[in-house]
């Protein structure tokens, strides 16, 4: 079935601003001391050109007490500019910082919100651009609207009293600003249509950056450095083939808006110089426009700058939101009931489920498991297994049948009644680069350092950890780089025994170890063992003998279930799969 497409809202700029004002909790009041100072600093730019041609006026014609005054008048005014420059700057950083902050966090919430489908389809740069940069976008709209603003104002208040000083003046100046404008609303447009490609490119090379960091190791084991490093190149090349248009846009529009600056400059000084002449304007008036005149053409800058940040607002605005508000990308759904005491009962009742509606995984599956028992679940690759445990702990939704925990229908479970009572330890769990301790605190904070090295005895890590220099605050690396794969599943175990969550999933968690290894797992799960509902899918059927009941599972059915004698002595495909991992081993 395919998905519906969804009717695209009509998103304005005001919506977004709405919206992006609800992350300005704190920095609301730093907001309001930013316009406050803002203003201050706009009539002080209007008074100071003014004052400014007195002085020239008084020091030419030799009236030094006024000249006097004057020059105290500006230096108090100066020194009140610099306070509140500094108070704007202050309560824009205040205001700037708790935006952003507040709303990376969300972001991120939402990002974890988004169903595992559609993460896998991404890559992280996608989702890693937009919570670094295009937050920034974000947060600094106030601040950027609010200077344009006031200094389109100030700039506007300048433009009218030309008027008052000499009309044609005032003509010329309202003619160099359209055109101005009209050329920078151009070239505005145009880059934005880059802006769109530039951030496209920036998020498919910051993933594969991340994919190379990330994946070092095996980069270097594979001595695929240089493979690497060429698509990186090629990544990097697009992008920089981008940025180049993006810039060369940009300076274009630059190239022209000075020009045409500086051919108003020449006109507006032969103007007034013609004037001059002709006894048409005094040389305090033409002094007093002369002060003012890059502030009366920077108000078509002002008024480009605004359109400019207005369409990079809501560009990033866009993105921002479509992962906010779930319109870009589809969000896990989860139900109201709450699970107040789960004993661990599971059970399958006729589950099918396909991962592309083409192609069954599973087929009418239907099985129970009892609280506190250890189950185990073997097959071939591609039987199904995992998507077993993706269904239970709800990253694939069901679509046909009926999953119960206690009972209860698990879509009309909320997420903590599904997740909070679950801890999954895979074949490479993921370790944060944390300490051994914040590992463990990160996921229970309260947790007291008896609970953690209780779990980390019944994990059998303890004496593995007391050998290390700084034992529980010993650093491991991002993923967990400085510990063996065996250490790694073992602060797992310990990290869901924190959590103390009634059903503990293991998928595949001892194929890729060695013998000591997976018999130090073994003993870990032996220590858990009738105290919590355990889930095997088992590489090795030896990990799995001591299990209460087994599942073998061929095609997406279960083909039999019983013990491990029990299966051995009636199940032909238990039998084969023992009879291989025999002969693999000899």
């Amino acid at each position: 079935m395919k998905k519906k497409n969804k009717k695209k809202k009509n998103i304005t700029f005001f919506t977004n601003i709405k919206k992006t004002y609800k992350y300005a909790k704190q920095g609301r009041k730093y907001l309001f001391i930013f316009l406050l100072t803002n203003i201050i600093q706009a009539a002080i730019s209007i008074a100071i050109p003014i004052i400014t041609a007195r002085r020239i006026i008084f020091l030419t014609s030799g009236i030094w007490q006024e000249l006097s005054l004057v020059a105290i008048a500006i230096f108090v005014i100066e020194i009140c500019r610099n306070i509140t420059r500094y108070l704007s700057s202050w309560s824009y950083n205040k205001y700037y910082f708790d935006v952003r902050r507040n709303m990376q966090i969300d972001l991120a919430r939402e990002t974890l919100k988004i169903t595992q489908s559609d993460l896998n389809s991404k890559s992280s740069g996608v989702f890693i651009e937009r919570i670094t940069n295009d937050t920034d976008q974000l947060s600094d709209i106030f601040g950027e609207m609010i200077e344009y603003i006031t200094s389109i104002i100030s700039s506007t208040g300048i433009l009218i009293s030309t008027l008052f000083i000499n009309y044609t003046i005032f003509i010329a100046y309202v003619i160099f600003i359209i055109l101005i404008f009209f050329v920078n609303k151009k070239f505005a447009e145009i880059n934005q249509s880059y802006r769109k490609d530039w951030k496209k490119s920036r998020e498919r090379t910051g993933g594969f950056i991340t994919e190379i960091v990330r994946g070092a190791k095996d980069i270097k084991i594979l001595d695929a450095e240089e493979s690497f490093l060429e698509k990186a190149d090629d990544y990097l090349k697009e992008t920089n083939v981008i940025s180049f248009k993006y810039w060369i846009v940009r300076a274009t529009n630059r190239l022209f808006r000075g020009n045409i600056q500086d051919f108003c400059d020449l006109l507006i000084s032969l103007l007034l110089i013609n004037m001059l002449l002709k006894g048409k304007i005094m040389i305090a008036a033409a002094l007093i426009i002369h002060n003012y005149h890059y502030q009366i053409l920077d108000l078509a800058s002002y008024f480009d700058n605004i359109f400019e940040v207005v369409k990079s607002f809501d560009l990033a605005a866009n993105r921002i939101f479509g992962i906010i508000d779930g319109d870009e990308f589809s969000k896990e759904k989860f139900g109201d009931n709450e699970l107040v005491k789960f004993d661990g009962n599971i059970e399958f009742k006729n589950v099918s489920f396909s991962y592309d509606d083409k192609v069954p995984v599973l087929k009418k599956m239907n099985f129970k498991i009892n609280a506190n028992e250890t189950v185990a679940f073997v097959g071939s690759s591609g039987a199904g297994k995992s998507t077993i445990f993706n269904l239970i702990s709800a990253v694939n939704k069901v679509k046909s049948g009926t999953i119960t925990f206690d009972g209860k229908n698990i879509n009309d479970l909320s997420k903590h009644s599904i997740r909070g009572n679950l801890s999954i330890i895979s074949q490479n769990p993921y370790i944060y680069n944390m300490s051994i301790k914040d590992n463990l605190k990160i996921i229970k904070k309260d947790a007291t350092m008896q609970e953690i090295r209780d779990v980390c005895r019944m994990a059998c890590l303890e004496d593995f950890i007391n050998e290390l220099p700084h034992k529980y605050n010993t650093i491991v690396g991002e993923g967990g780089v400085t510990l063996s794969g065996g250490q790694k599943q073992r602060l797992a175990i310990a990290r869901a025994l924190l959590l103390k969550t009634e059903i503990i999933l293991f998928d595949e968690a001892t194929s890729a170890l060695d013998n000591v290894t997976q018999a130090k797992i073994q003993q870990a799960i032996n220590n858990m063992k009738g105290e919590y509902t355990i889930l095997i899918i088992a590489h090795r059927i030896t990990t799995v003998k001591n299990a209460d009941k087994i599942f073998v599972i061929e095609d997406g059915k279960i083909v039999d279930q019983g013990t491990h004698k029990e299966l051995l002595k009636n199940s032909k495909a238990y039998q084969r799969l023992y009879s291989e991992e025999l002969e693999s081993e000899n």
